[in-house]
């Protein structure tokens, strides 16, 4: 394969990358964690730090999303644009790390592996910040190996070329996302692995580790708030509980997150042949062929760390393995490639990566043909738009959920007001209700909310004092929303 033949492959895979990422970008509503972003990109750059240490993720993200829709518009398009960008740009670092282990044509297969997940489109395709703590983290991981090529005086270790794009995208990811954190736990690991026979190298890199806190000790103490506060709806699972999601990341990695509604009976063979296939590339570690270029050391810490400590942390609250270790595509990816490899058969690894691509091409068309995320109010606002009549209000339970009427009522210039937001409870609705003595209003209760105990009694307070006109239920993922008139 020629250098030019080359360039022009890894462009080709790139455009099928971000071509499945634009395509039906538009298809499905933003769920509620989306328009959580939209509404946070709406403070001031202040605002943002002072509500992000109050969630439970770093602002950068928010900050990117800010000015990207400064920019480019925040309509649904313009903002999941944002992550498809970053995902499909992530192919480059992809494929120059497979050649360090891989001849060109077994690199090919990663990146095309990579790009056809339906998990990473998931993410390539949300206003979250994932797409860009992969990048941001593949970068990081790329840089460094680029750095350790040779060694260095630690007295010019700023000096060096790979070094400040290592430090940069080192910090832009722990500023990013929590997990970045055991990408950084893996790299260290690394130096010291390597350096081992040589410790007088540690003192460059413990500069620049150095630095990087450095940069981020400002967050610290919200990065400690974070961890001790954790999430309250966050359960602790057991050891079984725990292995059981790491068999199912592994059938989520290859069927991406509407493998539900489609046939359970091939989602569960084809798990087994994933499950199969990730076997194989694990014994295929063990088996000795001197042709590849060297051992991925570093992407193999990068999985065994990131993947234990996600673990042990769902022992203490459970995660969503799906998402949080969304991050891990293309090192899972490469590692396929390589173990299968390793059994020294060219056939053998075009058919079964072949397959393994086929089923995530499965995967892929199972994502398209379902045209809603959770939280879908889409219907329910064109509802509200339709029979609206002045002098109307809108109240919605928990307020949180108002954004997302908001959100649609901006871009598609509906009449409708903002709902009203009540911070400290149910009885504050009443007191809005009775202060602002609407002739008619709506009411929208949301039964993904954490407590919905008490939305029938205070279904029932309402009856007591208003007329209820009408009551639609829409069943949407993850349960359903009820919609009120009511008028005096």
């Amino acid at each position: 394969m020629t250098a030019k033949t080359e360039k022009i492959l890894v462009f080709l895979v790139f455009t099928v990358c971000l071509s499945l990422r634009l395509a039906f970008i538009s298809q499905k509503n933003l769920w509620f964690d989306e328009v959580f972003s939209w509404h946070l990109s709406l403070d001031s750059f202040y605002g943002i730090i002072v509500r992000t240490s109050n969630d439970i993720h770093p602002p950068l993200f928010y900050f990117t999303l800010k000015i990207w829709n400064f920019v480019f518009g925040d309509s649904v398009a313009a903002m999941r644009l944002l992550s498809a960008l970053f995902t499909s740009s992530s192919v480059f670092f992809l494929y120059s790390l497979s050649k360090r282990y891989l001849d060109p044509s077994k690199a090919m297969l990663v990146i095309l592996l990579y790009s056809v997940s339906p998990l990473n489109l998931y993410y390539g395709q949300e206003v979250r910040m994932a797409a860009m703590n992969l990048f941001l983290n593949l970068g990081s991981v790329y840089f460094l190996l680029k750095l350790m090529d040779k060694p260095h005086d630690y007295h010019r270790i700023f000096k060096e070329k790979y070094a400040i794009p290592f430090v940069l995208f080192s910090v832009a990811a722990i500023y990013t996302h929590y997990f970045s954190f055991f990408i950084l736990a893996a790299e260290l690991l690394y130096i010291v692995y390597s350096y081992r026979k040589n410790p007088k190298q540690y003192i460059a890199y413990l500069y620049l580790l150095f630095f990087i806190g450095l940069v981020y000790l400002v967050w610290v103490p919200e990065l400690i708030s974070h961890f001790s506060r954790g999430q309250s709806w966050r359960s602790p699972q057991t050891i079984g509980l725990v292995m059981h999601e790491y068999v199912n990341y592994i059938r989520d990695l290859n069927l991406g997150l509407y493998y539900y509604y489609s046939n359970l009976t091939v989602v569960r063979y084809i798990t087994y042949f994933a499950a199969l296939v990730i076997l194989i590339a694990i014994i295929g570690l063990f088996l000795k062929k001197k042709s590849l270029n060297s051992n991925p050391i570093l992407i193999m810490f990068v999985l065994f760390v990131t993947l234990f400590l996600a673990g042990v942390i769902s022992l203490r609250q459970k995660i969503e393995f799906y998402r949080y270790l969304s991050i891990l595509v293309p090192y899972i990816s490469l590692f396929v490639v390589y173990g299968i490899a390793k059994w020294n058969n060219k056939y053998f690894t075009t058919a079964i990566v072949g397959l393994l691509i086929a089923v995530n091409i499965y995967g892929v068309t199972i994502h398209y043909k379902f045209g809603f995320k959770n939280d879908d109010y889409r219907s329910l606002i064109t509802k509200i738009n339709s029979e609206f009549k002045p002098g109307e209000r809108i109240y919605v339970e928990p307020h949180f959920n108002g954004w997302v009427i908001n959100y649609y009522k901006k871009q598609e210039k509906l009449s409708i007001p903002d709902p009203v937001y009540v911070r400290y409870g149910w009885n504050e609705v009443l007191d809005s209700i009775s202060v602002q003595d609407p002739e008619r209003f709506w009411v929208v209760f949301d039964y993904s909310a954490v407590d919905t105990s008490r939305y029938q009694s205070y279904i029932d307070g309402l009856r007591k004092m208003y007329k209820m006109n009408e009551r639609t239920t829409y069943f949407l993922a993850p349960t359903k929303v009820e919609l009120y008139n009511f008028s005096k």
